[in-house]
């Protein structure tokens, strides 16, 4: 695949993404230690501010870049969405959150500081999550002529 303006952009949009995504996830996990030390809550809530960090910075930069081109348009917003955010949840649900979650989970328990735990667990989804969004983008381009 070659290096084009808009694989630049796709990372981009994606790593502002993780940027919310490493606020929210250490945020939601602190809130939710205050409110137990339970392992599971604060696991629980570190996946749950993961997502809603991650979907508001992806989707504000996102809507961003298509502006930026003159390229903006409800329909093809609809489109990319459509595009990237069934793919994208099932890699997050079935394989990226599943992987924040355990290390979280494991750290949390070996008593490491919430605030690690969380973090650590968010790179670790995010890596396996990058590497595979960016092979499914890869699938639409060569297979189907289609780009995000």
């Amino acid at each position: 695949m070659r290096l084009s303006r808009r694989s630049v952009d796709f990372n981009k949009e994606i790593l502002i993404g993780e940027i919310g995504a490493l606020l929210g996830a250490p945020f939601f996990g602190v809130l939710g230690s205050l409110m137990s030390r339970s392992a599971n809550v604060i696991s629980w809530f570190t996946l749950v501010g993961s997502v809603i960090g991650a979907s508001v910075f992806w989707l504000t930069v996102r809507i961003y870049d298509e502006k930026k081109y003159n390229d903006f348009s409800a329909k093809k917003l609809k489109r990319n969405v459509s595009l990237y955010t069934p793919v994208a949840f099932m890699i997050s649900v079935l394989i990226g959150y599943p992987v924040v979650f355990v290390v979280t989970h494991s750290l949390t328990v070996r008593d490491h500081a919430t605030l690690l735990s969380s973090l650590m667990g968010e790179i670790c989804g995010f890596t396996i999550f990058l590497i595979l969004i960016n092979l499914y983008r890869y699938i639409l381009i060569k297979n189907f002529n289609k780009e995000l």
